[in-house]
């Protein structure tokens, strides 16, 4: 028994909430993926399994939607009001956008903010750039301008450099997590306290959750970009293989690294194990430490290092995780096989837990695999009502 067994979403909220969606589905929720007849944006980006394009092609469409069933509706229409009526009267949960993406939700109303089709017991979720109110309610967003206009990107990159964005989905998906935690939230406090809608904005969470808010509040510091971590040998440096990450933060770290490099001449005056002057010598230490560490293995460094209690580790790509015998171990990566792309693998659950919280029950959904289960089968409307919504291009 999954921890969400018996709750149902209607998930509209396109790629801003797809990783919401997901954390529910992954949780036992039955999610059902409610898609444009065009189909979700998603199901147009890469990565492409074997280079291919097409609806069922994207590598990115079939990690996000892995666990959700999918029908086909044109949300933006008049005419889809009495169908998003009848979905959501036995669902717990709607995830919206109605601002940003997708352009227009039939049935939203602006104040307060709410879809005139839900039920009062539904929570729903809005997953929006900028929020609902305010001036910038309108404004559209990508993950790489939110992630700019929170602020969090001042704090990313070098400090005689530009910012630096966090790459591909991934702050939609940090936002994705939190609006996962807040729905379950309030489907686990008592009835009478549930929250009807929550409003939740990429640009506030970003805001909060990256910029360092409470320092600001306690002393007026703002987090700011930094070259390395800390004084050296804190920061990652290139290696002949590779790069090294090291967190050198205790007094005895500076003395566990110069041994870890067996004492070289360049670190070996005691000065430089007063923390304060490794600051102030900044400069000399790192062009002294990268020429040094230019001809190191990091792998070597780091299985040397962790035997010696020093905090270091591998800064690696993607494709050395995937490959990395501790992935391999846990079981991280699942394997998958769906219409169009075929058997692949996709990252498991972040944690381990007896029993098991996260079950995979299917591959994501073929566009449109299961309008007749749920219009017909669920709803009971007849499979020519079906063919001829299909026809006006309605599903």
């Amino acid at each position: 028994m999954t921890p969400l067994a018996g709750v149902r979403v209607l998930d509209l909220s396109g790629r801003i909430g797809a990783y919401c969606g997901k954390i529910l589905a992954d949780l036992g929720a039955d999610v059902v993926k409610v898609e444009l007849p065009i189909g979700d944006r998603l199901r147009h980006l890469p990565p492409y399994r074997d280079g291919e394009h097409g609806p069922e092609s994207s590598l990115l469409f079939a990690y996000y939607h892995h666990n959700k069933r999918g029908i086909t509706l044109d949300w933006e229409r008049d005419e889809a009001l009495p169908l998003l009526g009848e979905l959501s009267a036995s669902v717990h949960v709607v995830l919206a956008s109605p601002k940003g993406e997708p352009q227009r939700l039939a049935g939203y109303v602006e104040n307060p903010p709410s879809l005139s089709w839900v039920a009062g017991d539904v929570v729903t979720c809005f997953i929006s750039p900028f929020g609902l109110t305010g001036p910038y309610r309108e404004w559209r967003a990508t993950p790489f301008t939110s992630f700019a206009m929170s602020g969090s990107m001042h704090a990313v990159g070098p400090p005689d450099g530009p910012p630096l964005a966090m790459p591909g989905q991934q702050f939609y998906d940090e936002a994705g997590a939190w609006a996962a935690f807040l729905v379950q939230a309030v489907l686990r406090s008592p009835r009478h306290l549930w929250a009807q809608v929550i409003d939740h904005s990429v640009h506030e969470f970003g805001l909060f959750y990256k910029l360092g808010t409470e320092q600001y509040g306690l002393d007026g510091r703002i987090k700011t970009r930094a070259t390395n971590f800390g004084p050296p040998p804190g920061g990652v440096w290139r290696c002949a293989d590779g790069f090294l990450d090291i967190g050198a933060h205790a007094a005895h770290h500076w003395d566990l690294f110069v041994d870890l490099l067996g004492r070289p001449a360049e670190l070996a005056d005691p000065i430089f194990r007063d923390r304060q002057m490794r600051i102030q010598l900044f400069d000399l230490l790192n062009d002294s430490i990268g020429t040094l560490l230019l001809t190191r293995s990091a792998r070597q460094l780091v299985e040397a290092g962790q035997a010696a209690g020093l905090p270091c580790a591998l800064s690696q790509t993607g494709a050395q995780f995937v490959r990395e015998p501790q992935s391999t171990a846990r079981g991280f990566f699942v394997r998958t096989c769906r219409p169009g792309t075929g058997s692949f693998d996709i990252p498991g659950a972040p944690f381990r837990s007896a029993p098991p919280l996260i079950a995979y029950r299917r591959p994501a959904p073929t566009l449109g695999e299961a309008n007749a289960d749920v219009y017909v089968g669920e709803l009971g409307h007849s499979e020519a009502e079906l063919e001829r919504w299909v026809a006006d291009g309605l599903v």
